[in-house]
């Protein structure tokens, strides 16, 4: 009585593995331009999640949050001067992180027992600032009746890499509201 042996030749293993390789490299771009969109849209959810969070904390403790760009999560930032060159940045760029405070002494800076939410910097993202970053806010604040007067913003959350077409609109209205607009939008109007 013969006994078959049973499996695989090398010749069909060779020729299964090729054919994985050449759909798995089919598939990695697009799989990248996905992990790029998706870090996109969730730089822009946390940003708008947390002006809607300083808002309705300034409603609810009836009294001034404030939303600031911050690279450390301990302080606020400040445009360059003469005066403090080594506690500044040249333009207010958000991408380094934030923080959302409730200023209860009316004070305008950040003490100690304030603190209520600390973004840390998002490395994923090349920006998050307007076509004219020269004229970005440095803070939001937002009133005890839920205000933030003169507050109108526009930022563009642009991912490092080239996938421009990744990019998102988060815009914040004169009252201080935050949206985000829709995928492909570019400007807030």
């Amino acid at each position: 009585m013969k006994v078959r042996q049973s499996g695989f030749t090398l010749v069909e293993l060779m020729v299964v593995v090729t054919i994985a390789v050449v759909l798995l490299s089919l598939a990695a771009p697009s799989f990248r331009s996905m992990l790029v969109k998706r870090s996109v849209q969730s730089a822009a959810d946390i940003l708008v999640s947390d002006l809607r969070y300083a808002r309705s904390e300034a409603l609810k403790r009836s009294s001034t949050v404030i939303v600031c760009n911050s690279l450390n999560g301990s302080s606020c930032m400040t445009l360059c001067s003469p005066a403090v060159p080594n506690v500044c940045a040249p333009t207010a760029s958000w991408k380094g992180g934030w923080i959302v405070f409730a200023d209860g002494n009316s004070n305008g800076a950040v003490d100690v027992g304030e603190i209520l939410r600390v973004q840390d910097a998002l490395p994923s993202m090349a920006s998050i600032a307007s076509t004219n970053p020269a004229n970005d806010r440095l803070n939001f604040v937002y009133l005890p009746s839920g205000w933030a007067r003169a507050s109108s913003q526009t930022f563009i959350l642009t991912p490092d890499g080239a996938a421009a077409n990744a990019a998102r609109v988060v815009c914040i209205s004169s009252q201080g509201r935050a949206a985000l607009k829709a995928e492909g939008a570019t400007s807030c109007v």
